[in-house]
């Protein structure tokens, strides 16, 4: 006797797994290049990540940097005084020797060269623009996520109510993490308008500071975080190269 077997195979769950764009870099004063880290140790990467591994990067990078910048520009400031002075007798061989001295300073040190200067900003702002479209994904995902969540159809079901408010407290906390990433960014924004004023560029930088991070005022926050996109995109399409 036989008997015919239904072979059909459902289909198998997959979860497909993106293939990495270009690893994001910055140039970096005298040649080197600062790039992102691909850590499997940390799950499958995303250019999220990687972005927000650049990011990491940064702030020792800025912080060794701080007192050159400073010193920048307080010779950028001498430069632009020693050149609108007037011309008296007791500064006829003084201002030539200072505007000799400081334009051989500028040959020396590689942080005053004003192109890698505008490439160094430029891919700058474009790693703070990626981060904050990663931040608006994750608050979009978090918001439709807790949409899907029925409290109605878990009435009378104590198992399925805990369930949906643990879900629900989980998804408030992540979005509230998600918040407390823009904080860090005020002190770049800071820096940036630092190597803004040394090339000549007038950056309007928002202010993250003022962007609030109470989940009350998640609408505010995103279309701050919204505007600040716009504005920053603004900025990189001005910058050359």
């Amino acid at each position: 006797m036989t008997t015919d077997i239904d072979l059909t195979i459902a289909d198998a769950p997959c979860v497909e797994l993106s293939a990495l764009g270009d690893l994001p870099s910055i140039p970096l004063l005298g040649g080197a290049q600062l790039n992102a880290f691909v850590d499997f140790a940390s799950g499958p990467p995303t250019d999220c990540k990687l972005n927000l591994n650049l990011l990491i990067q940064l702030g020792p990078l800025f912080a060794s940097m701080a007192c050159l910048f400073k010193i920048l520009d307080v010779i950028s400031k001498i430069k632009d005084f020693a050149t609108a002075v007037p011309d008296p007798t007791k500064l006829l061989t003084a201002v030539p020797k200072l505007l000799e001295s400081i334009a051989k300073l500028e040959g020396c040190i590689p942080a005053l060269q004003i192109p890698n200067l505008l490439a160094m900003l430029k891919h700058i702002l474009l790693l703070i623009i990626n981060i904050l479209l990663c931040f608006l994904n994750q608050i979009d995902s978090i918001l439709k996520f807790k949409l899907t969540l029925d409290f109605d159809a878990a009435q009378g079901n104590p198992a399925l109510l805990q369930t949906l408010t643990c879900a629900s407290d989980s998804a408030d906390a992540a979005m509230k993490n998600a918040m407390s990433s823009l904080q860090p960014l005020q002190a770049l924004m800071m820096i940036i308008g630092i190597i803004g004023g040394l090339i000549g560029q007038s950056l309007e930088l928002p202010d993250f500071s003022a962007i609030p991070n109470e989940l009350a005022d998640i609408e505010k926050t995103v279309a701050g975080v919204k505007s600040a996109v716009q504005g920053l995109q603004g900025i990189v399409e001005s910058l050359p190269g």
